[in-house]
């Protein structure tokens, strides 16, 4: 997916869902949010239960204000990789570029919902930073 599709994207499920809180798009959408304790890493991960997606995230994150980039981040592999999981797993390349996705995804997402909370554009990056996290994933 391209840049522009990816906002095109993030655009049309804000306004389909009147949010771009990715916690309230994911319930919207069926995709059940389960914390977990994890190790140290990942934050996050995404799982198919019988066709259906789940996004399980750490423990750790459950008060943290990164849950909204790792909740974001895994609606962006539920959503654009659904079907990828195998060849996600199997593959460098493809784990590589579908974690660069993901994260763009989350990065659109977030600054939408930094607007939607705050009525403007976060002035820099690092108050979208300080707002929702930006874990290394």
């Amino acid at each position: 997916m391209n840049d522009k599709d990816l906002v095109n994207l993030v655009k049309f499920l804000g306004k389909h869902f009147n949010t771009f809180d990715p916690f309230r798009i994911a319930e919207k959408l069926n995709i059940d949010i389960q914390y977990r304790p994890f190790d140290e890493k990942p934050l996050g991960d995404t799982i198919d239960f019988f066709g259906r997606p789940i996004i399980l995230l750490a423990d750790s994150l459950k008060y943290s204000n990164q849950r909204y980039f790792v909740c974001a981040h895994e609606l962006g592999h539920a959503i654009e990789h659904a079907d990828m999981q195998a060849y996600y797993v199997s593959s460098k390349f493809a784990s590589t570029h579908y974690e660069v996705q993901a994260d763009k995804f989350a990065v659109s997402l977030l600054g939408q919902f930094y607007m939607e909370e705050h009525g403007h554009v976060p002035d820099n990056w690092m108050d979208l930073v300080h707002t929702y996290g930006y874990p290394s994933l």
